[in-house]
């Protein structure tokens, strides 16, 4: 894992939203579902979320995605009422949808290297 340039991040998340324009889908995991349960919010704001997603929510990546589908995943976090949840997606180019694989409470502290105070955004 290497950490990257904030340009990176931006013409990720550029492709990223651009593609969810097109199709956007959470993975099917039960711990996305607690997530937005416990928030009390719907998987339509919790994508409202993830697509307000901005350079400075960075927090790790690319890492390379293991699956026989290949490619990468990129790794955020942002809050919600007040609530840090840690948020992975990914471009599946090859089926032009835009995923995100993780909407769930951080297991361990974060850190976001594109932000100088702890409130920037």
């Amino acid at each position: 894992m290497t950490e990257k340039q904030r340009w990176q991040v931006t013409l990720f998340l550029r492709l990223f939203k651009e593609t969810a324009l097109q199709q956007f889908v959470f993975a099917e995991r039960d711990t996305t579902l607690a997530t937005v349960a416990t928030l009390g919010i719907t998987l339509k704001q919790a994508q409202e979320c993830v697509l307000g997603i901005c350079e400075t929510d960075y927090y790790r990546g690319p890492f390379t995605d293991q699956s026989p589908r290949g490619g990468e995943y990129w790794e955020f976090g942002v809050s919600v009422d007040g609530r840090e949840v840690f948020v992975k997606l990914k471009v599946d180019t090859v089926n032009a949808v835009a995923v995100c694989f993780s909407f769930h409470f951080p297991d361990s502290p974060m850190v976001y290297p594109f932000r100088r105070g702890k409130g920037e955004k």
